[in-house]
């Protein structure tokens, strides 16, 4: 199986070999052997990205795609990194089933003139198509066209491992934020945040200067921007509560900070956007407010800081939940679920050719992995 990603990502496998980085930002490929299945990445050689950027790159990384005869499939991270592979294949190239992990299919942007019929001429050529929200498939099928039957779910992985390894540590009276993207709504935290409260917000670039400039910004409130992931777990342990303040977008936004902190049994607060519906249960793993609504935020934020003892009991039941549905070890399970599936609908396109002409499948005769139910 071969992994390919919007971005180089073999200093990501180093730094996760390293234990700096958890697994889940590859999104299954490091899980994959002990699934007993190989998986191949484009190596970047030094200075590559530099000098081509972020599309030469991946002109680079589909060149290298194109040359590994013996692939069985290809894992599309962000369907940015699966364009020209897209295009190629409607020109008619032959190549191993292709599964599209869909980030930002449905981000405005995506939806509309050029991008949209681009997507639309192209997007038929994915196998198939797994998308973090459930929801997403219908609209998906509708927009671009797509059959539904290529559509499927898998919730946002996390490596469990990497939050379980730190040591406890004792909490300290301040709230975390964390996200970037237009999908945030740091705006709404801002105006419920109760006086005297302390805010750590890390995000990107976009969202620090709209929180700069907002209104309630001042003291109390400070902004980081690229925090390395260990220093981020160290964040999140530390932090009292963690909340998750989202705009309500097509996209879908939230899923990696909320399924990190579900694994760390964080007391969290999440606004109840529609990309949440199978994650959040309010009461159950979290405290869900409505989208937008600084007041009920605020009360929110009131009744953690008043009592945070009693939600005990929904942290233990969090922490649960993160091994049992959304480890990545189980993503890369439903990975290998969907191949089954789209080896089956492919058939004799992906039959052993002993004239090494073509692409191959490998054997995967021991299977150690559970079908989609």
């Amino acid at each position: 199986m071969l992994f390919a990603f919007a971005k180089p990502s073999s200093v990501e496998l180093t730094r996760y070999k390293e234990g700096r980085v958890p697994s889940h930002r590859l999104w299954g490929f490091c899980e994959m052997e002990a699934l007993g299945v190989g998986a191949e990445l484009c190596a970047t050689p030094d200075g590559l990205w530099e000098k081509l950027g972020d599309q030469g790159w991946r002109v680079w990384q589909t060149i290298w795609l194109l040359h590994r005869r013996n692939a069985g499939a290809i894992v599309a991270v962000h369907e940015v990194s699966a364009l020209l592979l897209l295009a190629f294949k409607r020109l008619g190239m032959r190549m191993p089933p292709l599964i599209l992990i869909n980030l930002a299919l449905l981000h405005r942007k995506n939806c509309a003139g050029i991008r949209l019929r681009i997507w639309r001429l192209l997007l038929g050529g994915a196998d198939a198509i797994v998308s973090l929200v459930e929801a997403q498939g219908d609209g998906i099928a509708k927009i671009f066209g797509v059959s539904p039957s290529r559509c499927h779910f898998l919730p946002m992985p996390v490596d469990s491992a990497f939050f379980k390894s730190a040591k406890p540590v004792v909490e300290r009276e301040f709230c975390l934020a964390v996200g970037t993207n237009d999908g945030k709504d740091f705006e709404t935290l801002l105006e419920a945040l109760p006086l005297g409260m302390k805010l750590v917000i890390v995000t990107d670039g976009f969202n620090a200067a709209k929180i700069r400039a907002h209104r309630c910004f001042g003291a109390g409130i400070q902004v980081l921007e690229t925090v390395p992931a260990l220093e981020l777990r160290e964040l999140y342990r530390q932090a009292r509560l963690v909340v998750i303040p989202l705009a309500e977008t097509g996209h879908g936004s939230g899923h990696t900070v909320f399924v990190e902190n579900l694994a760390l049994g964080k007391i969290l607060i999440v606004s109840a956007s529609r990309g949440m519906r199978g994650y959040l249960r309010d009461g159950y793993n979290a405290v869900a407010v409505p989208v937008g609504d600084a007041e009920a935020l605020r009360a929110a934020l009131q009744s953690v800081a008043l009592n945070p003892g009693r939600f005990a009991g929904m942290r233990e039941r969090a922490v649960r939940e993160a091994l049992a549905r959304f480890d990545v070890m189980e993503f890369a399970r439903g990975l290998l679920a969907v191949w089954d599936l789209v080896d089956g609908r492919r058939g004799a396109l992906l039959e052993e050719r002993d004239d090494g002409a073509g692409w191959r499948r490998g054997a995967r005769e021991d299977k150690k992995y559970a079908p989609i139910s």
